[in-house]
């Protein structure tokens, strides 16, 4: 599911349990975040996701919101490569 800007900022004082700070090739960085058990991407009034210049902006972005945990996810270097087989790894998650 999908949130976009506006309708969070309705959600101001609600607690935010899991803030996802997802890499998009290591250059942007989108937001995944989860209100009462359900997940959503943060987007735009146009339904795109937002995307950030560095963890750091989507940290700021959220900081007048209550959020009790945030992890980076990072790429990892065989999600691009082209033929390679699920390797059923768990995603590398960096607490923030």
């Amino acid at each position: 599911m999908h949130m976009d800007t506006g309708e969070l900022k309705k959600h101001k004082y609600d607690t935010i349990s899991l803030l996802e700070i997802v890499s998009m090739e290591g250059r942007y960085y989108m937001a995944r975040f989860y209100l009462e058990g359900q997940g959503y991407i943060l987007t735009d009034a146009y339904d795109k996701p937002v995307m950030f210049s560095g963890a750091c902006a989507v940290r700021e972005y959220f900081h007048e919101y209550k959020v009790q945990h945030t992890d980076v996810i990072p790429p990892t270097g065989t999600d691009e490569m082209i033929g390679m087989p699920d390797s059923g790894s768990e995603t590398m998650r960096v607490p923030l």
